[in-house]
């Protein structure tokens, strides 16, 4: 299969061959026509001349040998043969021009002369010369009636190498043309074709599971956004690979812990080594075990759910501070067993919203959880509403062990633990935060983190539809 370099080369040599090629043959017939034109308008000045002169030779004013010799003089001068006709059938002087009867066009000549018409034709034949001519000839009139004729014979020998001359020139500079054209298109060509030439090697090596390079970006054509979105959908593409490696390696992970916890205590019991008044306490790590596994694969299909965009919001006008008053109270009992207070701020009135009621109370429960999970006894947990025109916002905040700045941009990725054993002790999966950014962008919306090693706010900003 050819290239498109080489495909893209062809098509534009061959445009510019083809457009030389008219040009020259459009700039030789422009050239022949200019120069019958020149020799007809030199002849037909000559031939005034002479007719001048033959009415006065007739009138008496000229001799004939005067005539004869400007006769010799006008022929060099323009080229041609010249014959002086003194009445019709009367040669002056005798030329085997006019006494060709094989070359009908002469008679048509002589016969529109006599009818007072001046005369030309072009590219006739003459056998007396040999050669083919271009003829002028105009009648002599004296008291309103022809009584004689100019006529011009020339040879078309010099003007067809003046053509002939011409055609060389327009063939070499032509020549000349379509290689400067081949150098400027194969270097155009080239230059055109590098980007997706590289493009092609870069995609071939990604196919064949090589770690490409961004390709260089130059221009603002559509061969550089060509590369531009070859490099977001490489980029993607490995972003998406380390995902699929992180999720792989984070699952098992996850899982492995549980299950090597469920297999010791149940092959501990299985072998007798836990007593019989043990097991019920044990039992009871079993199901807590199960019940992190049972929460750990429903939080994995969520996120393959939203990642898949499979998931369609189902929005309705609600009272959101009621579904923050009723999230909150959800919690109430674990943070009295922590001493913790909870503090709602901007929920004293109803607040209707337009969204899907049921993720936003996952996305406030997320938070609070997260919250009064890490938040040590004594402290404080609340939830702050703003309500603007443009947009809501939500904040829940604590004054917990807060996140270091190390951490923060990197809270809201599957897995990822600011304190990994913290979070396995409490039976979290480590997708909750994910899960939350995942809802709050199909709102629309945003959500960042700040933390200043005292506390955290979770701030989460809705459109308002």
């Amino acid at each position: 299969m050819k290239s498109i370099f080489s495909r893209l080369l062809l098509t534009y040599v061959l445009i510019i061959a083809i457009a030389i090629a008219l040009l020259s043959g459009l700039l030789s017939v422009v050239l022949r026509e200019h120069l019958f034109l020149v020799k007809q308008d030199s002849m037909l000045e000559t031939g005034f001349y002479l007719h001048t002169l033959l009415g006065r030779v007739q009138r008496g004013t000229l001799t004939e040998k005067e005539l004869a010799l400007a006769v010799n003089v006008a022929g060099e001068t323009a080229n041609a043969r010249v014959v002086l006709v003194d009445a019709p059938g009367e040669n002056l002087p005798a030329h085997p021009l006019l006494s060709d009867t094989g070359n009908e066009w002469l008679s048509v000549l002589l016969t529109r002369i006599w009818q007072g018409e001046t005369v030309v034709i072009r590219r006739q034949f003459a056998a007396a010369l040999g050669t083919e001519v271009v003829a002028v000839g105009m009648p002599s009139r004296t008291g309103g009636q022809v009584t004689g004729a100019v006529i011009l014979f020339s040879p078309l020998n010099e003007l067809e190498g003046v053509l002939a001359q011409a055609r060389r020139v327009v063939l070499l500079s032509g020549s000349l043309l379509l290689l400067l054209a081949f150098v400027v298109v194969y270097i155009v060509s080239h230059r055109l074709t590098r980007p997706v030439v590289r493009v092609s090697r870069a995609a071939e090596a990604l196919a064949g599971g090589k770690d490409v390079p961004d390709l260089a970006e130059s221009g603002k054509d559509e061969l550089a956004m060509l590369v531009k979105s070859f490099n977001e959908l490489k980029n993607k593409l490995k972003k998406a690979e380390i995902m699929r490696r992180e999720l792989i390696a984070g699952v098992s992970h996850e899982l492995r812990s549980p299950l090597a916890a469920i297999r010791g205590f149940v092959q501990g019991m299985l072998d007798d080594v836990i007593p019989p008044r043990e097991r019920p306490r044990y039992l009871n790590l079993v199901l807590q075990e199960t019940n992190r596994l049972t929460a750990m694969t429903n939080d994995l299909l969520e996120m393959a759910r939203l990642e898949a965009g499979s998931i369609v919001l189902r929005k309705d006008r609600f009272d959101l501070c009621g579904v923050v008053r009723g999230t909150a109270e959800l919690f109430l009992a674990q943070a009295h067993a922590k001493n913790l207070e909870i503090k709602l701020c901007g929920c004293e009135e109803e607040l209707p919203f337009v969204a899907d009621s049921d993720r936003i109370r996952q996305v406030i429960g997320n938070l609070l959880s997260n919250a009064v999970e890490f938040t040590p006894a004594g402290g404080s947990v609340g939830i702050n509403v703003f309500a603007g025109q443009a947009a809501l916002t939500l904040e829940v905040w604590d004054t917990g062990l807060g996140i270091s700045p190390a951490d923060l941009p990197f809270v809201f990725e599957k897995f990822y633990r600011v304190e990994k054993f913290r979070d396995a002790a409490s039976g979290g999966t480590g997708l909750g935060l994910a899960i939350v950014k995942s809802i709050v962008e199909l709102h629309g919306g945003r959500i960042a983190l700040e933390s200043d090693h005292k506390g955290t706010v979770a701030r989460v900003v809705l459109p308002v539809s």
